[in-house]
């Protein structure tokens, strides 16, 4: 992975994170705060220290929560407002605040590579006071996570592990729970519709489960679906281990199968989880190697994009 392609996944997950987080209180504004909370939930080796260290998303939740109701209090406001559920999926208009974007740019600059250990180094030099503050909150210092992030730098990372290729592609996540409750979520076919974001409902029909396509955005505006794909016919497939479920369209002969594989390992403070998402060609239908070709990046973006909706279901059915 190149330093560009990785620092951009590296922002695009952590902005996925933090902006879901900020949606909890009602905000558009993504704060310091939560760039720090997104790092608690990061797979690769930024939030592998944090949680290393006893830091993970309830203790930083908690520490926030206690260090806005000090400051508030000191200007006399009393504050019972508990934070919701995420509603980011479900709502529009997010951005980081400058401070928050400072620290990002910040770690793609003085030799940092853009990765999520750039990214917790270029917090711990936010010149606001708050992560002082929220550190102070936490019973840690800055020089303890830095020895960390300097033991860190000399192992291999998770993203190191990926692979990418035309029509399959490798993705790590974070999972803040237990690995038996993370397991048992992604095998209950049930619970699809919460992480796979083309399926609506899914019933036990002839034996066989299948699934209704999404037919409406989170934000209610309808989605325009074709025709021959307003179902899918799902079922478990081979995974060498963790669980995959094969996603085909019974109702066309253009469709490709799409297979999501979800391999569970245990992990401080939670579940490591690395998901594969693959489409099967019709073996059939002869390919255009031209085509395919020019069409490599879109398909990369897209493969990409699937996978962090997928990760990003699965946490936030957590949170």
């Amino acid at each position: 992975m190149s330093k560009l392609t990785r620092a951009a996944a590296t922002a695009h997950t952590l902005s996925l994170a933090a902006m879901e987080e900020a949606s909890r209180y009602g905000t558009r504004d993504a704060e310091v705060e939560h760039l720090l909370l997104a790092l608690t939930l990061d797979a690769d080796l930024g939030g592998q220290v944090l949680r290393s260290l006893g830091l993970g998303l309830d203790r930083v939740r908690d520490a926030i929560d206690e260090e806005r109701a000090t400051q508030l209090a000191a200007l006399g406001v009393d504050v019972s407002h508990e934070p919701s559920r995420i509603v980011f999926h479900e709502t529009e208009g997010y951005d980081w605040t400058p401070q928050a974007l400072a620290v990002l740019n910040r770690a793609n600059t003085r030799g940092r590579d853009g990765s999520s250990i750039a990214v917790l180094r270029a917090l711990l030099e936010e010149p606001s006071g708050t992560i002082d503050a929220l550190l102070a909150q936490l019973g840690i210092t800055k020089p303890e996570i830095t020895a960390a992030l300097d033991r860190a730098e000399n192992l291999p990372d998770a993203a190191a592990a990926s692979a990418s290729e035309i029509l399959r592609k490798v993705h790590d996540a974070f999972v803040p729970a237990p690995l038996a409750e993370v397991e048992a979520f992604v095998a209950d076919p049930m619970r699809i519709p919460e992480w796979e974001p083309s399926i609506e409902s899914i019933a036990l029909t002839d034996g066989h489960w299948e699934g209704r396509s999404t037919s409406a955005h989170p934000d209610g505006r309808p989605v325009e679906i074709r025709d021959g794909f307003h179902r899918q016919l799902i079922e478990q497939a081979e995974s060498g281990g963790g669980v995959a479920w094969r996603f085909a369209y019974p109702d066309t002969e253009y469709a490709n199968t799409r297979v999501v594989a979800l391999h569970c390992e245990p992990a401080a403070g939670g579940t490591q989880l690395r998901i594969t998402l693959a489409w099967e060609r019709d073996p059939t239908r002869r390919p255009n190697k031209v085509r395919s070709f020019l069409l490599r990046p879109v398909f990369r973006v897209l493969l990409y994009t699937q996978l962090t909706q997928i990760a990003s279901g699965i946490a936030r059915a957590f949170r």
